[in-house]
C-alpha cells in the first residue's frame, strides 16, 4: 500500500511476500511506504453462516423506509456496488433488536457475493485492530463489534488502509456497531448507514410466507395476534415465526406459552401447589428442570437434595416411602421418554428452562441455594456428575438474567474454597460465560485481570489457564495465549505448571500446532527480559520429551515443516541464550539426541541448526560430546553431528584458489 506524488507516472513493482507482507519498489518522489508483517493465524478466523440464515436474509428480509425514502440495507448495498462514491467497507448502526446481523447478510448478498463465502469474524482480541481484518479474495466478512469494545483513533484511521486491500482483493466488509458506538470523528473513512427498527409483525409475516405461507394468518387471531408489541424486536419476530412453523396443527395456545416463557402454566402450576406438603414437589420440578431428559433416579435423588438443603425432612422409609414415579412424574406434568427419562420438553417445548427462569425471578432468596446445590450434585461421585455440562450451560443462562451477577460472584468464590466440587463447576461456568455472545468481553477480562492480580491465590491462577486451555483457546486462541504469556511471566512462578499443560494442550490440535509454537517463540525473542525467561520456560516445557504431550515435531514432507522447522530452531536458540533456562536447555536437547522417540530425520537435522554457528557457546562442547551416561544411539549421533559440523566449519575457512587459464600468461593477460 503506498502513496505517490508527482505529476510524472511513477514506475513501480509490488511482489507478495511471506504471510501477506508486501515488498514496492518504487522509483521518483516516493514519499510513503507501508510495510506490513503480520503472522497469518493472527488473522481473525471466520465462521461459515448457517444456510437457513441465510435464506431468510435474502427471501424474507424486510428493509424499512428511512427519512431518505429508501430501505437502509439497499442504501449500504448502493454503497458497495454503486458507480459513484463505492466503498468496500460499509458500517450499520441500530439498536438491538433491529435486526443487524440479518441486514449485514442481506447486503453481502445483495452485493453479488456468493453465500459460500460469506463469514462471520470471530473477534479473537483484546483490543479491535483492523490488521487483523482478513481480506481473503471475493469473500464478504461481517464484524460484529456491538459487544461494546472502545474503538481507539487508530482503529478508525486504519480502515483506510483496509479499504485499498478490500477493493485490490474484491472483498466487502460490514461492520456492526451498536447506536452511540462509531464514533470516527474526523478520522471517518467508510460510510455509515443508521438501521431503523423494522416491524415485528411485518417480519414474522415475511419469514412464515417464505417458509409455510398457510399459517400467516395465525399471526392475526387470538391468541398469537397481541404477542409483537410495538416495542418488539427482530428476533423476538423470527422465534415467534419459528414457532408457528413447528406447531402442531391447531397448536396455537401452545406457541403462546413458549413464546412467553409458559408464564401462565408455570403462575398456575405454582399456585396450585404452594402449601407445605407441596414443597417436596416444587423440589422434582426444580431438579427435573435443570437435569431435563436425564435417567429418573438421579432426578429424584437431586430432587430430595434440594428439599434437604431448604429445611425439608425426607420421610422414613427412604426410597420405599412417598408415591410411586409415575404419580410424582404426573405432579408435575412432565413425561418419560423411553420409560426411563423424566422430561418437560417432551410435551411443552422449552418449559424447563422457563422453569428455573421462573423459580430464579419469582424467588430471590432461593439464589444462593440453587447455586450450591446444583455445585453438590455435580461434584465428584455426586449423583448428576455425568451432567456437568447441562448444569453449567443452565447456570449460564441464569446468569443473564435480573441479579444474574450472583452466579459469576458464587463462581468466583468456589475457585478460591479449593474443595473440587465447587471449583470444577466454577471452572465450567466460567468459561461458557466466557464463550457467550453477552457476557463473553466481561470474563474474558476478568480472565486477564486475575492472570496479572499480585495477591490472586495459586487455585485462581491455575483456573484462569484452565480455562484458556479448553474451548476458549479453541474459539479464541489469541485471547487464551495472551493471558497465558501474563500468567508465565508472573515472578512468583506459581502458575508455570498450569500454563505447561495449557499450552501443551493448545499445541495438540493439529490447526494450531504453528499458531503456538510461534507465539511461545515471539515470547522467548521478546527484547523485554521478563517476557523472554517465561517464552524460554515455556517452549521448554512444549518440548520437553519425557511430557507425555510433546509437541508433534515436523516430518519433513510438509511445506508447513520449513516453518515449524525454522521455529523450532529460534525458540531453542533463544532457550540457549536465556542465562536462566541455559543449563536445562543444553540438558533437554541432550535428551532430545538420546531419544528412541525421534527418528535421526526429526532430530539431527533440528540440532545441526541449532548449533551451527554457535558452538563456541557455553554447554555446546558438553552436549555435542556427551556424558557417561548418553545412550549409545545417543554417542552414534554426536559422532554424525560433530563430524558434520566441523566439516562445515573447515570448509568456510579453506580459501578458493584461482586456477590460472590455460590461454592466459602468467600475469592474467590474453598471450598473444
Amino acid at each position: 500500500m503506498s502513496a505517490v506524488e508527482g505529476a510524472g507516472p511513477v514506475p513501480v513493482q509490488s511482489a507478495e511476500a511471506f504471510d501477506r507482507a508486501r515488498v514496492t519498489q518504487v522509483g521518483g518522489n516516493y514519499t510513503e511506504h507501508h510495510h506490513r508483517y503480520v503472522r497469518g493465524w493472527q488473522f481473525l478466523r471466520g465462521a461459515r453462516v448457517a444456510a437457513a440464515e441465510l435464506d431468510l436474509a435474502e427471501h424474507a428480509f424486510v428493509d424499512p423506509v428511512g427519512p431518505g425514502g429508501s430501505g437502509q440495507a439497499a442504501q449500504a448495498i448502493s454503497r458497495l456496488t454503486g458507480p459513484f462514491r463505492r466503498s468496500h467497507v460499509v458500517v450499520l448502526c441500530g439498536e438491538a433488536g433491529s435486526g443487524r446481523r440479518t441486514a449485514a447478510l442481506h447486503v453481502l448478498r445483495g452485493a453479488g457475493v456468493p453465500s459460500e463465502r460469506i463469514l462471520w469474524l470471530s473477534l479473537d482480541w483484546d483490543h479491535p485492530n483492523t490488521e487483523q481484518i482478513p481480506a481473503t479474495k471475493g469473500h464478504g466478512f461481517v464484524l460484529d463489534l456491538t459487544s461494546g469494545q472502545e474503538l481507539k483513533e487508530d482503529f478508525y484511521t486504519g480502515l483506510a488502509d483496509y479499504q485499498k486491500e478490500a477493493e485490490a482483493a474484491e472483498v466487502f466488509l460490514v461492520i456492526l456497531a451498536g447506536t452511540g458506538g462509531w464514533n470516527p470523528g474526523a478520522v471517518a473513512t467508510v460510510p455509515v448507514i443508521q438501521l431503523v427498527r423494522p416491524s415485528a409483525t411485518q417480519i414474522a409475516e415475511a419469514h412464515l410466507r417464505h417458509r409455510t405461507d398457510g399459517r400467516v394468518g395465525w399471526l392475526t387471531n387470538p391468541p398469537l395476534n397481541a404477542l409483537l408489541t410495538k416495542g418488539a424486536s427482530a428476533a423476538d419476530a423470527a422465534r415467534l415465526a419459528r414457532l408457528i412453523e413447528g406447531a402442531d396443527e391447531g397448536g396455537q395456545e401452545a406457541v403462546k406459552e413458549e413464546f412467553t416463557g409458559w408464564r401462565d402454566h408455570l403462575a398456575g402450576w405454582f399456585e396450585r401447589h404452594g402449601a407445605s406438603e407441596d414443597v417436596p414437589e416444587r423440589a422434582l420440578l426444580i431438579a427435573a428442570a435443570l437435569l431435563e431428559n436425564v435417567p429418573a433416579g438421579v432426578v429424584l435423588e437431586a430432587a430430595d437434595r434440594l428439599f434437604a438443603e431448604v429445611g425439608g425432612v425426607l420421610p422414613a422409609g427412604g426410597p420405599l416411602a412417598g408415591r410411586d414415579l409415575k404419580h410424582r412424574v404426573g405432579s408435575i406434568e412432565a413425561s418419560m421418554v423411553d420409560g426411563e427419562h423424566i422430561s418437560l420438553d417432551a410435551d411443552r417445548h422449552g418449559l424447563s428452562e422457563a422453569v428455573l427462569t421462573h423459580v430464579w425471578l419469582q424467588r430471590p432468596q432461593l439464589r444462593g441455594v440453587l447455586l450450591k446445590w446444583a455445585s453438590q450434585i455435580s461434584a465428584p461421585n455426586a449423583t448428576a456428575v455425568r451432567h456437568l455440562q447441562r448444569i453449567a450451560d443452565c447456570l449460564v443462562r441464569l446468569s443473564l438474567l435480573p441479579g444474574g451477577s450472583t452466579v459469576r460472584t458464587v463462581a468466583t468464590t468456589w475457585i478460591d474454597t479449593g474443595r473440587s466440587a465447587h471449583r470444577q463447576l466454577a471452572i465450567d461456568v466460567l468459561e461458557r460465560m466466557a464463550l457467550h455472545p453477552d457476557t463473553g468481553a466481561g470474563v474474558r477480562k476478568l480472565l486477564y485481570s486475575w492472570a496479572q492480580q499480585k495477591t490472586a491465590s495459586e487455585d485462581v491462577l491455575t483456573a484462569v489457564a484452565e480455562i484458556c486451555a479448553g474451548q476458549l483457546g479453541r474459539d479464541y486462541p489469541r485471547v487464551a495465549l495472551i493471558r497465558l504469556r501474563v500468567l508465565a511471566s508472573r515472578t512468583d512462578g506459581l502458575a508455570r505448571e498450569a500454563v505447561a499443560n495449557a499450552v501443551r494442550a493448545l499445541a495438540g490440535a493439529p490447526q494450531q500446532r504453528i499458531l503456538v509454537l510461534s507465539e511461545i517463540v515471539q515470547w522467548a525473542e521478546s527484547d523485554d527480559s521478563t517476557t523472554a525467561r517465561a517464552g524460554a520456560d515455556t517452549f521448554l516445557a512444549l518440548t520437553d520429551i519425557t511430557s507425555d504431550t510433546l509437541l508433534e515435531l515436523p516430518a519433513g514432507q510438509e511445506p508447513a515443516d520449513d516453518a515449524a522447522d525454522d521455529l523450532f530452531v529460534r525458540g531453542w536458540r533463544a532457550a540457549l541464550r536465556e542465562p536462566s533456562t541455559s543449563e536445562a536447555a543444553h540438558a533437554q536437547l541432550a535428551a532430545w539426541l538420546d531419544t528412541p522417540k525421534l527418528s535421526d530425520e526429526q532430530v539431527l537435522p533440528l540440532v545441526a541448526s541449532i548449533l551451527r554457528g554457535n558452538l563456541g557457546q557455553a554447554g555446546a562442547a558438553e552436549l555435542l560430546v556427551g556424558s557417561p551416561d548418553s545412550s549409545p544411539l545417543g554417542r552414534a549421533r554426536r559422532k554424525k553431528l560433530l563430524d558434520q559440523l566441523i566439516g562445515e566449519q573447515t570448509a568456510s575457512l579453506i580459501m578458493p584458489v584461482a586456477v590460472p587459464d590455460p590461454g592466459s600468461d602468467s600475469d592474467g593477460l590474453a598471450s598473444a
